[in-house]
């Protein structure tokens, strides 16, 4: 039995009369009498009663036609939800970050994006962040994860950006002036990072892998974490375009850490194994051409 044959029945016992059927259907009156007779060889019993000129079902006709009304409708439906799907300038891109500070860029993007694609809805999930973006994506809770590290084999890496890590200090500490910190210097320091887990904290195990700070405050917020720099009540280790606006008025001074820089790239991960619907693809290379010609975060992998 194939769709056809379910159209057929529709058609049939709408018009009640082969001969406007077959119009309907632009078939022949003879291809649909044979398309009849197949299907009531599948279900082997007789779906209409042939009286005169009139079609009419039979009580077992009846509980075909009802099946044939709702897998129709459900084929439609299907359809239309693929032709979403497919479609370059129709769809949902659920979008987890890795990186707290990547709202400063993100909505910038999207801004732009939008206005490109107005069909597109974009869903920022909010609890895929830190380590659970890969069980997310993994799981299809997500379609892009924008992540740090590229190991994953499952994933295909679109890379970024690439920012730098900066040892964030107010205008009057010890620090400033100097060209460089190193990294076992930090444990000497009151130590101010977001509010995460240490372990889930890139820079706290590479900063404090040996020795622990002198004390830890974890803060939600990006601005109240400079606020208590700018107070002396401890260092913070950000990335360098976050503190710009601080650093160019004088509120804020930024040292490198080590002399060979820490620096991380950023990445746009998905599933290997995942046809991407186009506008998908769009959204990760538009976003990597915005942050090549964003100032200060230029990607150099």
């Amino acid at each position: 039995m194939e769709i056809r044959h379910l159209q057929m029945v529709k058609e049939v016992a709408s018009s009640g009369n082969l001969t406007k059927a077959a119009d309907r259907l632009f078939l022949t009156q003879s291809a649909l009498s044979h398309q009849l007779k197949e299907l009531e060889s599948y279900f082997d019993t007789q779906l209409f009663i042939r009286d005169k000129k009139q079609m009419l079902l039979t009580p077992a006709g009846e509980v075909v036609l009802q099946a044939a009304e709702k897998i129709l409708q459900e084929v439609i439906e299907t359809r239309a939800k693929v032709r979403c799907l497919t479609d370059k300038e129709a769809g949902e891109v659920r979008l987890c970050t890795q990186c707290y500070t990547s709202y400063h860029w993100l909505a910038g993007f999207l801004r732009e994006f939008q206005a490109i694609y107005p069909k597109v809805d974009i869903k920022v999930e909010l609890e895929a962040a830190t380590q659970a973006a890969d069980h997310h994506l993994l799981a299809n809770k997500i379609d892009v994860a924008i992540t740090e590290g590229d190991e994953n084999p499952k994933f295909s890496y679109t890379p970024l950006f690439q920012d730098e890590f900066v040892a964030i200090v107010a205008p009057d500490h010890a620090w400033v002036g100097r060209s460089w910190v190193e990294i076992d210097e930090f444990a000497s320091q009151n130590y101010i990072m977001y509010n995460v887990p240490d372990e889930e904290s890139s820079n706290f195990l590479m900063l404090f892998k040996n020795r622990r700070p002198l004390k830890v405050y974890k803060i939600t917020l990006t601005e109240a974490i400079l606020e208590m720099v700018k107070a002396g009540l401890g260092v913070a280790v950000l990335p360098n375009w976050v503190v710009r606006p601080y650093l160019q008025s004088g509120q804020l001074s930024a040292v490198r850490i080590t002399k060979q820089r820490v620096l991380r790239t950023w990445y746009a991960a998905t599933l290997k194994t995942k046809q991407l619907p186009p506008y998908t693809t769009a959204f990760i290379e538009q976003l990597a051409s915005y942050m090549a010609e964003l100032d200060g975060y230029a990607c150099t992998v």
